[in-house]
């Protein structure tokens, strides 16, 4: 057995093997204190660290267990020591992260579709989907993210996440099952997760559920003969199969083409048809064995995040939307003529009850609002908006002439951002806008407007 020695920092060893009788008895690669890489050995089928020789936890590694036993052993492994952080698995230039807190499994991705696993998961469980895309971190777990964030507004019920979340577990397992010689590093820490939601993380159990039925998923696939084919891949009718002595019609062979055109990959088309990918794959099993189809190996699609900023960089900068909404339309006149030339758009809104639903399809960067109107008080007005999603967090001004303790303190429980006294001179009107509209980083009181995107309008290819 190839002793671990304590280290620090990052410690280059030797590819260490001993054998016995021919047979590997452990292998090392390398180990970092941060980040730890698991070493498992095939004679004591045991786990390692950095941090002990041997921890006591057993992972079988023999032929049969590659695969899915592996998978069902770490799950329980994890489970069992409660752990919170990151497991990477690596094959080849493909690499996959499952992401567990406190041992349950938070989410699976990675491969070499994850957006369009994701768009999949969208339009199966919750095609109307939309989120506001302004801060997102595109690089670590962004699927969840936005989960977190359809949960939060509403746009997504908590079994609609439930279901997105075991999709995306169910393709990822998928992949793994079929791999061997799959390398593997766990990174604890739990920084990865920024909230997250108790009801939708998976137990061992229900990890171990999804597991087994995508396991008798791939021995179906493994029984069709498609060892070589994976769901991942495109296939493509072959210009020769369109020839006169082919024995299918003309008919036959455009439908054909239609659905197997080398941009959509197995799963999509699965999808498409609302099949298990099995099902959906039996139809092309005859034609693979005449020889009319091949498989291409197809690009993601870009993620919502790229499509977004790529969005923004091609609208440029728009300029940002203030709504004045008082019955006096001298107020809102006054308030045009300071904010125009400072290069902001004016909506004036003289009835405050046909307002609301104007500013809902306008959906203004900043609201200036006046207290006392015929219909309805500012206040109220204010305390409605603040309870629909996307008011929430939008500035709301109360533009006033009563300037009392009392007035202020009920301006600030019904969800006010701020109070100006009328009249107010135009320095400070432009004081208040640039505020609350003055985007992070730049100087200029301009934002993009192109933080929602409808998940159905980033439609795979040729959907």
């Amino acid at each position: 057995m190839v002793q671990i020695s304590p280290v620090s920092s990052w410690l280059k060893l030797p590819m260490g093997i001993s054998t016995t009788g021919g047979k590997l008895t452990a292998l090392i690669v390398g180990i970092c204190q941060k980040s730890v890489i698991l070493l498992f050995s095939s004679t004591t089928q045991q786990l390692y660290n950095s941090k002990n020789r041997v921890r006591g936890m057993r992972v079988n590694m023999s032929d049969t267990a590659i695969g899915y036993k592996m998978l069902s052993h770490t799950l329980a492994v994890l489970s069992q020591k409660q752990a919170t952080g990151k497991l990477l698995l690596e094959q080849g230039e493909q690499q996959w992260q499952l992401y567990f807190f406190r041992g349950s499994l938070v989410y699976a991705t990675g491969g070499a579709h994850r957006a369009r696993r994701w768009y999949r998961a969208i339009g199966q469980h919750c095609r109307n989907f939309q989120v506001d895309l302004r801060d997102l971190d595109a690089g670590e777990l962004w699927e969840y993210q936005l989960i977190e964030r359809g949960v939060a507004g509403s746009e997504m019920s908590l079994e609609q996440a439930k279901a997105i979340v075991q999709s995306s577990v169910s393709e990822v397992f998928f992949s793994l099952i079929g791999q061997s010689g799959l390398r593997r590093e766990w990174r604890p820490s739990e920084k990865y997760f920024s909230k997250i939601i108790p009801s939708l993380l998976l137990s061992v159990a229900e990890a171990e559920q999804i597991l087994g039925s995508t396991e008798q998923i791939w021995q179906k696939w493994k029984t069709m003969g498609l060892w070589l084919v994976e769901p991942e891949q495109a296939p493509l009718l072959k210009v020769s199969a369109q020839s006169p002595e082919n024995r299918f019609s003309s008919s036959s062979l455009n439908a054909l083409a239609n659905v197997f055109n080398g941009e959509n990959t197995l799963w999509d088309i699965a999808f498409k048809k609302k099949q298990c990918v099995t099902v959906a794959t039996r139809a092309l099993v005859n034609y693979m064995n005449q020889g009319l189809v091949n498989f291409r190996t197809v690009p993601d699609l870009p993620s919502p995040i790229e499509q977004w900023r790529w969005a923004a960089a091609i609208a440029g900068p728009v300029r940002p939307l203030i709504a004045c909404i008082d019955d006096s339309p001298t107020v809102c006149e006054f308030l045009e003529q300071i904010l125009l030339p400072a290069g902001y758009r004016v909506l004036k809104i003289q009835d405050p009850m046909q307002g609301v639903g104007i500013i809902s399809i306008q959906k203004p960067d900043l609201i200036f609002m006046d207290v006392v109107m015929p219909k309805t008080s500012g206040f109220a007005l204010c305390s409605f908006l603040r309870k629909t999603p996307h008011f929430r967090e939008t500035p709301i001004v109360f533009l006033t002439d009563r300037d009392s303790i009392v007035d202020r303190a009920r301006a600030k429980l019904t969800g006010g951002s701020d109070f100006l006294r009328k009249p107010s001179n135009p320095e400070q009107v432009l004081e208040v806008a640039q505020k609350y509209l003055k985007v992070k980083g730049d100087c200029h009181p301009l934002a993009i407007r192109h933080d929602v995107v409808n998940s159905q309008q980033l439609a795979l290819a040729n959907s």
